[in-house]
C-alpha cells in the first residue's frame, strides 16, 4: 500500500459562495416620492395646506384666503460601499470573487437606501401611538388606521413597516389570521400583504440600524407615499476599476441621497414592546 499518496492529496472546494443572510435593501424605494437626477446639494419639496369655502352675501367682499404655501429642504449625501480584491490573489480561488464582492456592494447601497428613508419618518412623525406595554397588535393598527383617517390621508398608498417581533405578535390576533374577520387572501405564504388599506413591510435587522428601538421598545413606522420625499443626485451605480498601483480590483457602490418629512400628518410612529 502507498502511504505517500497524502502527500498529494487534493481538496475540492465548493464553486458556490454563502453570503450571510442579510437585507438586499430597496424594499421602501417605491414607498416614498422619489425625486432623480438631482443637481445640487439639496432639493426642496413643496407643500400647500388649504382653503376653506365661507358663507358669502351677495354683493359681499371676499376675503383672500392664503393657502400657505411651505417648503421642506433634503439634504444629500453622498454614499460609498468600497472594496477590493487582489488581481493575483484571486487565481488562488475557484470563484468569481469580483463578482461576489459587487453583489455585497449593491446590497449595501440598497439597506442605506432603505436607513435614509427609516431615519426621515423617525425624525418627524406627526403623533405617537405609546407602548402601552404591548407589542404591535390589533388595537394599534386600528389606532393607526384612525390616524389616517383623521387627517383626511387617501386610502391609496399607506405603508407600515415593522420588526418581525411586532409582525409575530400580529400573528397572534384572531382578526389578522382567522377567516371569520377577513379573506384567506390576506395572509399570503405567512406575509400580510395589505390590511385595513396598510400595505405591510417587514425590515429585518440591518447593521445600518435599522428601525428605531431603545432598550425593548421597538418604533413601527407608518406613512403615506406622498408625505415623505427623497431626492437622489448620483445614482445607484456599482463599478470595478483597476488599481494599478496596488495590483487589485475596486469595487465600490457610489450614490448620493437624502430624504425628509414633507407632511407629517401622513407619518405615524408606533412604538411596541417587544419583549411581550
Amino acid at each position: 500500500m502507498s502511504t505517500s499518496l497524502t502527500n498529494v492529496q487534493q481538496i475540492e472546494f465548493d464553486a458556490l459562495v454563502k453570503a450571510e443572510y442579510r437585507s438586499r435593501g430597496f424594499l421602501l424605494r417605491d414607498s416614498i416620492r422619489m425625486k432623480n437626477n438631482v443637481i445640487g446639494a439639496s432639493i426642496e419639496f413643496r407643500k400647500v395646506d388649504q382653503v376653506i369655502a365661507v358663507p358669502t352675501a351677495y354683493l359681499q367682499a371676499v376675503t383672500i384666503q392664503d393657502p400657505d404655501y411651505t417648503k421642506t429642504t433634503a439634504t444629500l449625501v453622498k454614499y460609498t460601499a468600497p472594496t477590493a480584491v487582489d488581481e493575483v490573489q484571486e487565481l488562488t480561488v475557484n470563484f468569481d470573487a469580483r463578482m461576489e464582492n459587487a453583489l455585497l456592494v449593491a446590497q449595501a447601497m440598497g439597506r442605506r437606501s432603505d436607513q435614509i428613508v427609516i431615519d426621515a419618518l423617525d425624525a418627524d412623525p406627526g403623533d405617537t401611538i405609546a407602548n402601552g406595554g404591548t407589542n404591535f397588535n390589533y388595537s394599534k393598527f386600528t389606532q393607526a388606521l384612525e390616524f389616517f383617517d383623521d387627517n383626511a390621508v387617501p386610502l391609496a398608498e399607506r405603508y407600515v413597516a415593522m420588526s418581525a417581533s411586532n409582525f409575530r405578535s400580529l400573528l397572534g390576533d384572531d382578526q389578522f389570521v382567522s377567516t371569520f374577520y377577513t379573506k384567506n387572501d390576506v395572509i399570503d405564504r405567512a406575509r400580510i400583504r395589505e390590511y385595513l388599506g396598510f400595505n405591510v413591510v417587514t425590515i429585518p435587522q440591518m447593521t445600518e440600524g435599522g428601525l428605531p428601538k431603545t432598550g425593548n421598545i421597538q418604533t413601527a413606522l407608518a406613512w403615506h407615499k406622498m408625505s415623505t420625499g427623497m431626492g437622489i443626485g448620483e445614482n445607484f451605480r456599482t463599478e470595478i476599476n483597476y488599481l494599478a498601483q496596488n495590483t487589485a480590483w475596486l469595487i465600490n457602490g457610489v450614490f448620493s441621497a437624502g430624504a425628509v418629512v414633507i407632511d407629517n400628518r401622513g407619518v405615524l410612529a408606533i412604538n411596541c414592546d417587544v419583549s411581550v
